[in-house]
């Protein structure tokens, strides 16, 4: 892929930020199944699940190619530039925020180095920037898995991710579910995470026979019940939150994320206006910014308007308003020569 802008990734990015801020609006569906608001977090969390695993296709899509651009060198130094440093400069700023603004973490989690070290390594700053770390150990291995990026290679790619399907994401949390205990050696050495990099690239390069598009669609479907009625069920009956078929490696994440992938790949939204597409071009280049600071707006919002964490109106349109004040905050730090560079 050249350097040039893929609307549709553009889109797909713009959806997962919204689904992520989403999932986190509805937190409470990792709280008490008891209250009345958990039945329909747990539906924004089934349906919202492909989030994550959505940035991993994107960047798959990006980047399994990145050697037809530049060289390694410069891809780390662009990893650097772009992730990293922003990620170290937001996390140092979000110790800041939740010592001395809200106050939940105290000053001695981080007053001596190898205290902050461990503080920032377990995401004591903010726990949802453990993807941060995933994402990172991704453009690790991404040169290895840039070599992979040939036409010669696809069928082979094409085969882990069949049986990384099979005994990786399926039979292990089907055996789960009714107490068998699966071996977790007996399957693909990879990581869950970097099977949705090949899986972005895979889809990103060619076109899906209609038959498999049905198949995964329907299985997407299939997979949010059963997520849905299986967690349900076994919460419901436990009096507190049983995960057990969850997982971002499980086969209906998989099928889920697809999904959603090729259903926006399909609206050709390359064909829409060029001006349709900067827009949407430079609302997708802030998302990274938007997860950095979604946290401290979301937990602002929540106390300027004294808002109750457990209504509707919160974890529905309080999506919307913490993504626009997010996102307008974002457009606005990066015409800041100083905040730019931790914004990219």
């Amino acid at each position: 892929m050249s350097d040039k802008r893929i609307a549709y990734l553009d889109l797909l990015n713009i959806i997962a930020i919204i689904s992520v801020i989403a999932m986190h609006c509805n937190g409470i569906v990792h709280g008490n199944p008891n209250i009345r608001a958990w039945n329909t977090s747990l539906i924004v969390e089934c349906i919202c699940y492909f989030a994550v695993p959505m940035f991993f296709m994107i960047s798959g899509a990006n980047l399994m190619k990145y050697r037809e651009r530049y060289n390694t060198k410069e891809f780390f130094k662009k990893r650097c530039l772009k992730v990293l440093i922003p990620f170290i400069a937001w996390a140092i700023m979000m110790f800041i925020f939740k010592i001395f603004i809200t106050k939940s973490i105290s000053i001695e989690t981080i007053n001596t180095p190898i205290n902050f070290l461990n503080a920032f390594f377990s995401n004591k700053e903010e726990a949802t920037y453990y993807f941060m770390f995933e994402i990172l150990g991704i453009y690790l291995v991404m040169p290895l898995l840039s070599l992979l990026a040939k036409d010669e290679y696809k069928k082979t790619l094409w085969l882990i991710v069949g049986l990384y399907f099979v005994f990786n994401a399926t039979l292990p949390n089907l055996f789960a579910l009714v107490g068998i205990k699966w071996y977790t050696g007996f399957g693909m050495p990879l990581s869950g995470y970097a099977i949705y990099v090949i899986l972005g690239y895979l889809l990103s390069e060619e076109e899906l026979d209609n038959k498999w598009k049905i198949l995964i669609y329907v299985g997407a479907v299939f997979g949010i019940l059963y997520r849905y009625v299986t967690t349900f069920i076994l919460s419901k009956s436990a009096g507190q939150v049983i995960k057990t078929t969850w997982g971002y490696s499980s086969w209906h994440c998989m099928l889920l994320t697809v999904s959603v992938f090729i259903i926006i790949k399909d609206l050709k939204i390359e064909e829409i206006n060029d001006t349709a597409k900067t827009i949407m071009a430079k609302i997708a280049q802030c998302s990274f910014g938007i997860y950095l600071i979604h946290m401290i707006v979301k937990a602002c919002y929540i106390k300027v308007f004294n808002i109750n964490t457990l209504s509707w109106y919160f974890r529905t349109f309080g999506v919307l308003g913490i993504y626009i004040i997010s996102l307008v905050g974002v457009m606005l730090m990066k015409k800041i020569p100083i905040l730019r560079k931790i914004l990219p």
